[in-house]
């Protein structure tokens, strides 16, 4: 019985154009939840933000980890760059927790003290 699974080869650079892109258009969201946020004094969008800027920094710096990752081994990198791509996913963890802890403590200050939200604006740019 043959094992062939046709693995094809895949260009390494394939995608960056496509990372580029999401990486825009996460920061372009990311800007416009934020000031719709404070505007209309909503944490929901604040926290969208949140999410959406952690999105983007975990494309940046999975982007970034791949390029360095595809550098060949030399003398001082023995084994190649690959395992910076496990610091990266340490790096996105990290602030996945930060972002959660602020989150919490955020939520926790507008139970004790709510701020009056406007409505329609949360509506229009959540639309």
């Amino acid at each position: 019985m043959p094992h062939d699974h046709g693995h094809a080869n895949i260009d390494p650079n394939s995608g960056d154009r496509r990372v580029a892109i999401a990486i825009w258009a996460n920061g372009l969201l990311t800007v416009a939840q934020i000031v719709g946020g404070i505007l209309s004094g909503s944490l929901a969008l604040i926290a969208d933000a949140l999410h959406n800027f952690s999105d983007m920094a975990s494309l940046v710096i999975a982007f970034a980890a791949r390029k360095i990752a595809r550098r060949p081994a030399d003398e001082r990198m023995t084994f190649g760059y690959g395992r910076v791509e496990i610091v990266a996913a340490l790096i996105n963890y990290t602030t996945l927790i930060v972002i959660g802890f602020y989150l919490i403590y955020e939520g926790g200050m507008r139970m004790i003290d709510p701020p009056e939200v406007m409505g329609w604006t949360v509506v229009i740019l959540g639309g």
